[in-house]
């Protein structure tokens, strides 16, 4: 510090400055005679005059850098990349989805190993997306000519294997409606994603409440259908939702063979399709939206 504050008073005087400057960078010949004032001389600290309690602070401080330094190198060599293969290695060598035996509803035909069949018709783009290839679970689509999705241009393709493994393909126009096929590995998704309007009872096969921004519940802004059957013999219920301006029909369901919960949203014109938005306990409308389940099919 005496020797930064010796060097301050010299370069923050102009005049010694100027002095300074000239000794340093002109010719012997030209250098300026110093005027008469004084001038304090420099005082350059130097590692001897440090005690030693000093110096042994400054090695351990540099030992303990190199250590932390190697410690660091050797994590990101070694300990990222293997981390980084073992998990691709499981996301690879996964299991596949614990099969379980759903007995068939009475009167219904017993179904194969597949409740779905694979896809032979539908658009490249689905066919060829890396992300929804290499999805650890069951990816289902709309074939190339069910409607509303084959009237739609397909707006975007996500695929998560990492965290919360989902996929979601999105059909059609943001300024108009839009047609959502989403997955996710589990049941837990469908047990949280049904609504719970007020006064409505667990087993209900019908409920209505008050929607998003609604006061009053007449008419309805959200109705529930859980109707037995609606998507086959899976767990699955049917929402219609008025707000904003729009009608939204959804349907979301659980198939245990795939150990997977699938949704359907279908937004403003798109939804529209299927019901009216002053209709009420229109269970035909819930139905055909969940027709739209069983017509999809398995990607390979």
């Amino acid at each position: 510090m005496r020797a930064i504050n010796a060097a301050y008073r010299v370069l923050a005087d102009s005049r010694q400055r100027a002095i300074y400057d000239a000794g340093r960078y002109l010719p012997p010949q030209a250098t300026m005679v110093a005027p008469p004032r004084r001038v304090r001389p420099m005082v350059i600290v130097r590692n001897d005059d440090l005690t030693p309690l000093q110096r042994r602070v400054d090695r351990i401080v540099a030992v303990v850098g190199v250590l932390l330094l190697a410690m660091i190198g050797f994590y990101a060599v070694n300990v990222i990349p293997r981390s980084e293969q073992q998990f691709q290695a499981a996301v690879r060598n996964a299991a596949p989805p614990r099969q379980v035996v759903v007995p068939p509803v009475r009167g219904s035909a017993p179904r194969g190993d597949d409740d779905h069949p694979l896809a032979t018709n539908v658009a490249d783009r689905l066919r060829l997306d890396a992300g929804l290839r290499s999805f650890p679970g069951t990816v289902l689509v709309a074939p190339s000519s069910l409607a509303p999705f084959a009237d739609l241009p397909i707006l975007r393709l996500d695929a998560t294997s990492q965290g919360i493994a989902r996929y979601a393909v999105y059909y059609g126009d943001l300024t108009t409606g839009v047609a959502t096929i989403s997955g996710l590995i589990g049941r837990e998704s469908f047990d949280n994603a049904a609504p719970h309007p007020p006064d409505c009872a667990p087993d209900a096969d019908y409920c209505a409440g008050p929607g998003a921004g609604q006061t009053t519940r007449d008419p309805p802004g959200l109705e529930l259908f859980r109707t037995a059957g609606l998507v086959e013999d899976y767990p699955a219920f049917v929402t219609h939702r008025v707000c904003c301006n729009g009608v939204f029909w959804s349907v979301s369901w659980f198939e245990p063979r795939a150990n997977m919960s699938y949704t359907i949203d279908l937004s403003r014109n798109v939804a529209a399709r299927f019901g009216s938005p002053r209709a009420e306990n229109d269970l035909a409308a819930a139905r055909s939206v969940a027709a739209l389940a069983t017509q999809l099919v398995r990607l390979p």
